[in-house]
């Protein structure tokens, strides 16, 4: 009997799935793509963060937005293929392998596999993903300190570590809200903001925390 080979499933930022790239083939046999780096990516292989989650009132329909810091992308699910959702939480990371779909000028995800991983599993997957492509436009994606050798401590100006202590601490509080907004730390900590801004940056570049859509999040 005559083997199908699946196509590969590809491990990339969700910021590379852009409509600009994706290419609609006319074959009734021939899978849509995004074109990224002489490959045609129609499955892909994804770590992210769940940040929202949707299912109508007969549960017929089941979609969640991911965030992997570089975009947010949508999977879809319908009827018997909701099943794979179903136990999946807004603040779970999971690994998605799924076919690359275009519905109204929207690239969404059309999940084959979902499962809950680690936060080990997302920063290795973004240190894989940044060997291989390098940090993503949006320049958002924070490295542990061991893995980037180029940011020695002479390079961050430290301030008070009360300040540092206490925002650390806050950020911690607000995690199981997906992470705070700046607004909400200066109405918190009654900080100035240029001292707030200093700080956040010597965070974000020792990997203690990362921003996602303008919320700060404890990396570890």
């Amino acid at each position: 009997m005559e083997q199908i080979s699946r196509l590969v499933a590809h491990k990339l930022w969700l910021g590379d799935l852009k409509e600009e790239n994706f290419v609609q083939r006319s074959g009734e046999f021939e899978s849509n793509y995004i074109a990224l780096n002489n490959k045609q990516v129609t499955r892909v292989n994804i770590v992210a963060n769940v940040v929202n989650k949707f299912e109508n009132e007969d549960k017929s329909y089941i979609g969640i937005t991911m965030d992997d810091s570089s975009a947010q992308i949508r999977l879809k699910t319908w009827r018997e293929d909701t099943r794979i959702l179903e136990n999946i939480s807004i603040g779970d990371i999971v690994l998605i392998i799924g076919k690359i779909k275009k519905y109204n000028e929207e690239i969404y995800i059309l999940p084959e596999i979902v499962k809950k991983v680690s936060p080990n599993d997302e920063i290795l997957r973004k240190l894989e993903l940044i060997k291989e492509y390098g940090i993503p436009e949006k320049n958002k994606i924070v490295l542990i300190k061991e893995k980037e050798p180029e940011i020695s401590y002479e390079e961050i100006n430290f301030t008070s570590n009360n300040l540092r202590n206490e925002l650390l601490n806050l950020v911690e509080r607000y995690e199981d809200k997906l992470g705070i907004t700046l607004e909400e730390i200066k109405l918190e900590l009654h900080a100035s903001l240029d001292d707030l801004n200093k700080v956040l940056e010597e965070l974000l570049k020792e990997g203690q925390v990362y921003e996602v859509k303008g919320k700060y999040r404890l990396l570890l």
